[in-house]
């Protein structure tokens, strides 16, 4: 791996979130010490693991998102490492040069807002502007996944978490049709189980009245911790309030152009693009995988579902 595993840390951020950290995540540098070297301990003797990121930074993630219970965060890393291999069409080869980012950057179903008050990541989903002619929802996951390996290389993120706006203007039964019913629901398993994610806050404006019972589909396979942050507003002026207005696109009544997020945000996917394409070095085995074997959420990754079909039967306008 090109990540010098040997490197020393050295907290960089400012002291508010040091505290933070330490309040919020109880991370103190004698803990944070300790529990890199377990985790460099258990890669080194985990045989399902053949190729992993072992540097500070990448560690880091997990153990911050398990609150420095390294048993958890090793039993993370291991389902990460699985579902990124077995879903690869959506965390593989996600290289931010390609043509088709610039062009989904420009619709910009997803748009990043950068960081409020609290240090926390604002992201934008807005669904309706998916051109569904060119791109279907891998193309959407893939940007997604690019977006928040990108952040995770800088590491406030990791200590303050990110907070996710839904805005469904433009929304149509056309965009809903590209979902698979398993996508939904596998998606929604990697979210609570899988990325090292710490979401403080969901909110979702706008949503249409066909969409309400997806939306109820899809809050059912969130965890209780995740469903109490989820919170539903009919209008934007309903959301005002709860996010910070200035953090908005201008278009929205905040202060900075929607042009300025993405340039901002392709400034960043290449800034990282050598070290997310440089996560395809990871390789776990799968067959001796123990967390494959014990767990729910990698066991029969693509058959636990339920129910059969996808939102493609219904009738669209």
């Amino acid at each position: 791996m090109s990540n010098n595993s040997n490197s020393e840390y050295c907290f960089t951020l400012p002291d508010q979130f040091k505290t933070l950290a330490r309040e919020e995540l109880r991370e103190s540098d004698e803990i944070r010490s300790q529990s890199l070297a377990q985790m460099r301990d258990w890669i080194a003797k985990n045989p399902a693991i053949k190729h992993c990121r072992s540097d500070p930074l990448f560690l880091l993630r997990f153990l911050r998102a398990r609150k420095y219970n390294h048993v958890a965060a090793c039993e993370n890393l291991e389902r990460y490492l699985v579902i990124r291999q077995h879903y690869a069409d959506w965390f593989r080869k996600l290289d931010a040069a390609e043509t088709w980012v610039d062009e989904m950057i420009d619709d910009w179903p997803i748009l990043p807002l950068g960081y409020d008050k609290a240090g926390r990541l604002l992201i934008m989903v807005k669904m309706g502007n998916l051109d569904f002619n060119k791109f279907g929802n891998v193309e959407l996951i893939r940007l997604m996944m690019m977006i928040l390996e990108s952040y995770y290389e800088e590491e406030q993120v990791q200590i303050t978490g990110s907070v996710f706006i839904f805005e469904s203007m433009g929304f149509t039964m056309s965009h809903l049709a590209q979902w698979p019913l398993s996508d939904i629901k596998n998606f929604i398993n990697c979210v609570n189980h899988t990325f090292p994610l710490r979401i403080k806050e969901v909110h979702t404006v706008n949503l249409p009245q066909f969409a309400i019972v997806v939306a109820q589909l899809t809050v059912s396979f969130a965890s209780a911790k995740l469903k109490k942050r989820i919170h539903c507003y009919q209008t934007i002026d309903d959301l005002i309030g709860h996010v910070e207005l200035s953090k908005l696109p201008k278009e929205y009544g905040g202060e900075i152009p929607i042009r300025e997020f993405k340039q901002n945000l392709r400034s960043l996917l290449t800034k990282h693009r050598d070290a997310v394409l440089g996560l395809d070095q990871m390789e776990v085995d799968m067959v001796k995988s123990s967390i494959l074997k014990k767990d729910t959420i990698c066991r029969d990754l693509e058959n636990d579902f339920g129910v059969v079909g996808s939102f493609r039967k219904l009738t669209v306008d």
